[in-house]
């Protein structure tokens, strides 16, 4: 049967009701977002015309169409998916419990329409574990934590989501909890009406009522708190607690640990009660929201108290497992999709059949992959090659998407190569005959270098397709030059998409270490002039002096609020001669120029304006377009310069003495790709330090989900995805068995 075409999807929560059309071809329409008809918004309002207001809204929602049309509702509430009853919902409805037959009650209302619903949790699970990477898992739990809080596990070996007598699962929000604050046990009603349940703090009303505690207990610390300071100047509460956690305020740090401590005992019970949970994700408002500090909120709980011995003997084991939903890494109106298109299909041959099959190991015949087209990239399937003699068939498992790789979609450079992508981590699925090198085997995880020191023909993501797709063929110069690289310890998380650039900035500062600077001044305010800030201390030596200069004062202000970052930050117009460091124009100053191509000449002569006076060495990491020649340096080729060094050969690097206009004497150096070794330091420094880095992979996606970013990025020249700025996009394609 073929797909019904679009579907009107719909999510219903507490505080918004959204609606979009959703097909798989097309994806996600535009979304309409309005406020729901609930007791969370209209606190007097009877729950017989909240009820009725809220039918009215679905039914208006979804399109009248010749032959019927079919919508997908993602519910915020208790419900038996089974038959479309709910039994409840605190935020909808307050602490009614009359059991609602919402299918019923929609299809009386409409019945021109093939109503699919299902509970919201379970529409962002389908959602999330659609992604290719997640197919090996047994078990996947998300929980969400936003105005409600519940969560749903799915066993992805036979596709069936556990359910007891009355089609529920996973209604934690109304687990007994407790909590401390300021060293007193707290206890609060839960929206359902009951006090001391995991909602009653960890939920959003839930953790805007401890900070009203904390506030009554500790007046004084709030009053001088950042957190307390943004809210009486009149900030709304998440956004200032954000803020407040970004500078490292500890009241704002105390509150959120007293609100995650009942989330983490769910975690903590559910892994010593089912060892086959292979991710555990936290997803809605809150935990989405908070991001990063959520997350290390939750695994501060779990290495403090983990699971018995378990804790102890793999203390790892529990909290590798956890995994922070970026935004729309679980979005409900695509889970409501799912689960309607499923419905829709003849039995047997839906998402959960094909989830129960989605872990044979027979070798696909064709994988996804993100494919340039024109202006735009989709996600489309390719012919999967058996490897040939001496080439090794790779599953990337982390790719980073790179400035270059944006440049390459908008025409700024000419690479051939449909698939882009040349950083990140792989697992050998095949090696083809004559493959030498015995670490090569089935299962081992590797990083290639993208760059042949002597082959040309191979660049990978350049002019040989890359790792934005599910298989890779690594060619047999590449294997045989030593290209490929056994990882013994690999990083966490999406950390794998930052061990390329960090190898081109170690690179760059071990060049720049012969020159003994006082000053690091770096150009350039994506990942690598991030990573090269960062690093700094640890291959220059902590004395050093780091100023970073931004392109934009929205890069700027994203820089302040980071944990690690330059001691003088600036936008390029603020760089004025001897300023701002007070020693760019004296001593020996060193120079990391990490722009796009066209952007690298302009970047040289706003940093040599800036150290006259100064000693000064330039790398040019930033890419540059043939032939380069700067008014600063007459007859000279630069381009020349920076082609002199490729793929870590020659060692050392070969540095050339320019002589300015004005007759300054200036170090120059540039270079194209890393040796071996810089990649195996990059990796282990992200194992030994993950938490300076971790922050820059801003966002993390699947295949479907780069194709659409990528396309976005390469229709404008922002660096705004999904209302924030992007540092570093990481795309997971597959999990690692």
């Amino acid at each position: 049967m073929s797909a019904p075409g679009p579907i009107t999807v719909l999510d219903v929560g507490g505080t918004h009701v959204r609606s979009a059309a959703w097909s798989p071809g097309d994806g996600l329409g535009d979304t309409l977002d309005q406020p729901s008809p609930s007791r969370l918004r209209h606190p007097g309002t009877p729950v017989a015309e909240l009820r009725e207001r809220l039918l009215a809204t679905l039914c208006a929602a979804v399109p009248r169409t010749p032959g019927g049309s079919v919508a997908g509702v993602s519910f915020g509430a208790a419900l038996d998916h089974r038959s479309g009853t709910v039994y409840g919902s605190a935020p909808l409805f307050g602490d009614e419990t009359t059991p609602l037959d919402l299918r019923g009650e929609l299809r009386s209302r409409r019945p021109d329409v093939r109503w699919h619903i299902v509970n919201d949790v379970t529409a962002a699970l389908l959602h999330f574990v659609s992604a290719p990477h997640r197919r090996a898992h047994r078990k996947v739990l998300l929980m969400t934590i936003s105005s409600g809080i519940a969560c749903r596990t799915v066993d992805l070996r036979s596709g069936t989501i556990a359910t007891d007598g009355c089609g529920l699962q996973g209604e934690v929000g109304h687990l007994p909890a407790s909590a401390v604050l300021a060293g007193e046990p707290v206890e609060l009603l839960c929206d359902c009406g009951r006090p001391g349940h995991v909602s009653s703090y960890a939920s959003g009303p839930g953790l805007r009522r401890m900070a009203d505690v904390l506030r009554e207990r500790a007046p004084g610390r709030w009053e001088r708190s950042h957190l307390g300071r943004a809210t009486a100047e009149g900030a709304a509460f998440e956004p200032a607690l954000h803020a407040a956690l970004d500078a490292g305020d500890p009241l704002a740090s105390e509150l959120l640990d007293a609100s995650t401590a009942p989330v983490a005992d769910v975690l903590r019970s559910a892994l010593c009660l089912d060892p086959e949970l292979d991710e555990l994700a936290l997803t809605g408002g809150v935990a989405s929201g908070l991001g990063a500090h959520y997350k290390a909120s939750v695994l501060g709980h779990l290495r403090r108290e983990g699971l018995y011995l378990t804790g102890e003997r793999a203390p790892d084991w529990a909290t590798d497992r956890i995994t922070v939903c970026a935004p729309g890494e679980a979005n409900g109106l695509i889970g409501a999709g799912l689960a309607a298109l499923d419905a829709e299909r003849p039995a047997g041959s839906g998402a959960q059949a094909e989830a129960a099959t989605a872990t044979e190991p027979t070798a696909p015949a064709t994988h996804p992959a993100v494919v340039r087209e024109g202006e735009a990239t989709h996600l489309r399937q390719r012919p999967t090659p058996a490897p040939g003699p001496g080439e090794l068939s790779v599953a990337p498992l982390v790719a980073g998407v790179c400035g270059t790789d944006l440049q390459i979609l908008r025409g700024l450079r000419e690479d051939g190569a449909p698939v882009l992508g040349h950083e990140g981590v792989a697992r050998i699925v095949e090696a083809g005959p004559g493959v030498a090198d015995p670490r090569l085997v089935p299962g081992a995880r590797v990083v290639v270098n993208p760059t042949h020191p002597s082959d040309p023909s191979f660049l990978l993501g350049h002019n040989v397709d890359g790792m934005l797709q599910a298989r890779m063929l690594v060619p047999e110069s590449a294997v045989s030059g030593g290209l490929v690289l056994p990882l013994e310890e690999v990083p966490g998380g999406n950390l794998p998409a930052l061990i390329e650039p960090l190898a081109v900035v170690r690179y760059a500062l071990l060049a720049l270490a012969r020159h003994e600077p006082d000053t690091l001044l770096v150009i350039g305010d994506g990942t690598v002039g991030h990573l090269a800030v960062r690093a700094a201390a640890r291959w220059l030596g902590r004395s050093v002096r780091t100023v970073h200069v931004h392109h934009t004062r929205a890069g700027l202000e994203w820089s302040a609020h980071a944990p690690h970052r330059a001691d003088h930050r600036v936008v390029r117009d603020g760089l004025a001669t001897g300023t701002p460091a007070g020693t760019l124009d004296r001593g020996r100053v060193a120079v990391l120029i990490a722009t796009p191509a066209p952007a690298t000449l302009p970047s040289l002569d706003l940093a040599l304006g800036a150290t006259e006076g100064a000693e000064v060495a330039v790398d040019l990491v930033g890419g540059l377009r043939r032939p380069a020649f700067s008014d600063w340096f007459p007859g000279i080729d630069l381009s020349e310069v920076r082609a002199a060094n490729c793929g870590g050969t020659p060692e050392p690097p070969v540095v050339a003495r320019l002589t300015t206009a004005d007759g300054r004497t200036v170090s120059v150096l540039g270079h194209r790709g890393v040796a071996n070794e810089h990649l195996e330091y990059a990796a282990a420094e992200l194992c030994r330090d993950p938490e300076r880095y971790r922050d820059l992979v801003t966002h993390e996606t699947d295949l479907a989900g780069a194709a659409a970013i990528l396309t976005g990025l390469a229709r404008n020249e922002g660096r705004i995805v999904d209302g924030r700025r992007l540092v570093k996009l990481a795309v997971r394609t597959e999990t690692p068995s």
